[in-house]
């Protein structure tokens, strides 16, 4: 080997430091206009992911910030994988792990880049086929999501947006028409769908449940909310009832 050559792999890592950041040193070997255009090439690819994905939070950030965002996740994330989908979640992975200064400054941007993922991952994720009891006990028919928020951005748009501190409990779910559902729940019903989500209860787990989630409910009061419960899962097809 040649006084100034370099082994393979020391090229190839201060290839791959350049591209991340072009303050760092070139080896002579490469063109550095060559580099740039390689680069940039590179950098629009993987913000072309990013924004596809958070269209809304995009739109709401000045385009300056979105940018640094973009750059630095570009410089210093360290990502796994090529596809698009995952690249957007280390996106989001890496401001959370980061402590990001951006999420203080605007404290509903970690949900709203948590719910825009959702939405695409719910939209391309293989669900698995549920397996069903024929016995008598309340079984929901597909996985829900359940989600606690402190700013609805689950009703945001990119032209719509209340900012306004308002905690609250969702459900999230793909139906049987491919479509990303959204609904809107008490605590009281976002924690009984959770635990059906882990397995199917009987009514009387769920009372069990109820008591202990609410402890001042009437026995009548427990069985309002049942029915209460029994016939929103049943208009929204989430509720799975075994043939008499």
């Amino acid at each position: 080997m040649k006084m100034n050559e370099r082994p393979l792999q020391q090229t190839q890592q201060a290839f791959c430091a350049w591209i991340r950041d072009p303050r760092s040193d070139l080896p002579a070997e490469f063109v550095t206009e060559r580099m740039q255009v390689y680069r940039t090439l590179l950098f629009n690819n993987v913000s072309s992911f990013i924004n596809l994905v958070y269209p809304i939070a995009r739109t709401l950030l000045s385009e300056t910030k979105w940018h640094s965002l973009l750059q630095d996740f570009f410089q210093n994330a360290q990502n796994q994988s090529p596809f698009y989908n995952d690249i957007s979640l280390q996106f989001r992975e890496y401001l959370d792990e980061q402590q990001h200064p951006i999420l203080q400054e605007y404290p509903w941007l970690a949900e709203l880049l948590q719910f825009e993922w959702l939405e695409l991952y719910l939209d391309t994720v293989e669900l698995e086929e549920k397996t069903f009891s024929s016995a008598s006990v309340w079984q929901l028919n597909t996985h829900i999501w359940i989600l606690v928020y402190q700013y609805p951005v689950y009703l945001w748009t990119t032209e719509h947006q209340d900012f306004e501190y308002s905690p609250s409990a969702v459900m999230v779910w793909r139906n049987h028409h491919d479509q990303v559902c959204v609904e809107p729940l008490s605590p009281l019903f976002a924690c009984l769908i959770e635990q059906l989500n882990f397995k199917a209860l009987t009514e009387q787990e769920l009372k069990q449940l109820i008591y202990t989630t609410v402890p001042d409910l009437s026995e009548q009061e427990v069985e309002q909310q049942l029915k209460l419960l029994s016939e929103r899962l049943t208009e929204l097809d989430l509720l799975y009832i075994p043939e008499q």
